[in-house]
């Protein structure tokens, strides 16, 4: 009996610790699923590859992972499950499946190699690690005098046998552009890291040139800058920094019905006939950063179809945590949260495709392939892959389209940089 009106005593207070538990519990659920959907979005990137290289492997562990966290009767045990394959996940992104970069011992420390956009983010982690870890000569290429000349002190103050120099350059000014070049000409440049970019602000009005001012940047400076150095150099190894996100070129165009492609403000493939021939002297428009990373990767397909000696690859780096938005800054930002990866992990990519022998870049693409063929992709886990090789990229879009997009945008850029500069 008197168990009994313990128990009636007790009850109110174990449904209000049940209640506690229950709304805890639905509490934790909801930050895993946020979480895990913001994950889905920022490495993006990173999941592509893996589904399209790993397809069976990728499956099967999605499966079991969700399927263990609903079977489990124990809420707590299912979160763990949770937070468990999220670890997984990360470990698999950012080391299990990134390949292993090239031993110092098998890299020339003769070379040298200029990269855009160098005093910080991608391109100063970039020349930190070719100058501290493998010996070599990097020239810094920067707008800023002070921010270049404190990156190179600060990659300096760690080197051994490799030194960083810096060369001011100004990507938005075709002049500034030549003079860097004809300083380069003094020396032989065996690598070009096209990397300089930026997020575009919308409306941005035509520049000096009347012209798109993020396209000048991020395109068609870097091509004049390509140019010239393969002048010096025939056999010069090009990489460009490209995106993820010029699959937006035709991801919407798929798979989108019809009424709502109106609601899209670039056209197909982003770099068509229309934009070559009017987009590019239009104000900064919603799909300018689209625009211009497709074309980094028209562009180094392109490379070797007009310099048989060239080789080049552009580079998909993901989402990675540098200071190209404000919001990436922060204390707490997506990178510290794991949902971006760091500029350290981030940079392998461009390291392969910067170290790596020419042969190597061309490991796997079979017997027959060769660089005249075109350039190369290299995806966020350091492999490289043909072009387009997307299901999306189809139809109007196909590979065979967009190669003749590229030699259009190769003449366009051409004839553009030459009536500009001819003086």
């Amino acid at each position: 009996m008197f168990s009994v009106l313990v128990d009636l005593i007790n009850a109110p207070k174990d449904a209000v610790k049940g209640q506690k538990g229950s709304l805890l519990g639905s509490l934790i659920d909801a930050v895993l699923l946020v979480y895990s959907l913001a994950f889905c979005f920022f490495r993006v990137g990173e999941l592509v590859p893996i589904m399209n290289t790993y397809p069976l492997e990728f499956k099967t562990g999605l499966i079991g992972a969700v399927s263990l966290r609903l079977m489990l009767p124990n809420r707590s045990m299912g979160q763990l499950v949770h937070v468990a394959a999220l670890i997984a996940l990360v470990y698999a992104m950012d080391a299990y499946l990134i390949k292993p970069l090239p031993a110092v011992s098998e890299i020339s420390t003769t070379q040298t190699i200029f990269i855009t956009g160098a005093n910080s983010g991608v391109g100063f982690e970039t020349a930190r690690q070719l100058v501290v870890n493998y010996g070599l000569n990097v020239i810094l290429g920067c707008r800023s005098p002070a921010k270049c000349n404190a990156a190179v002190n600060a990659i300096n103050a760690n080197a051994n046998e490799g030194s960083a120099s810096s060369l001011l350059i100004d990507l938005s000014n075709f002049d500034s552009v030549k003079q860097a070049a004809a300083q380069l000409s003094e020396r032989k440049v065996d690598v070009l890291y096209n990397n300089a970019g930026f997020a575009p602000d919308l409306g941005s009005p035509v520049n000096e040139y009347l012209l798109d001012p993020s396209f000048t940047a991020m395109h068609l400076s870097h091509y004049l800058l390509t140019e010239l150095l393969l002048q010096g150099n025939p056999s010069l190894r090009v990489v460009n920094t490209s995106s993820g996100t010029h699959h937006l070129c035709a991801i919407p165009f798929a798979y989108l019905p019809e009424n709502l492609l109106h609601l899209i403000e670039w056209n197909p493939g982003c770099v068509d006939e229309q934009f070559l021939q009017l987009g590019i002297r239009t104000p900064t428009d919603s799909g300018a950063y689209f625009q211009a990373k497709i074309a980094n990767i028209m562009h180094a397909i392109s490379i070797p179809h007009n310099h048989p000696q060239a080789t080049s690859v552009a580079i998909d780096l993901g989402w990675v945590g540098t200071s190209i938005q404000p919001w990436m800054k922060l204390s707490i930002s997506p990178t510290s949260m794991k949902l971006m990866r760091d500029t350290q992990t981030g940079v392998l990519p461009a390291m392969h495709a910067i170290l790596s022998s020419n042969e190597e870049l061309l490991n796997g693409h079979g017997e027959n392939r060769k660089w005249n063929d075109g350039g190369i992709i290299m995806n966020t886990m350091g492999k490289t892959e043909e072009p387009y090789n997307m299901s999306w990229w189809t139809g109007n879009l196909s590979r065979e389209k967009m190669f003749e997009l590229g030699h259009k945008l190769w003449v366009t850029s051409e004839r553009t940089i030459t009536s500009l500069t001819s003086n």
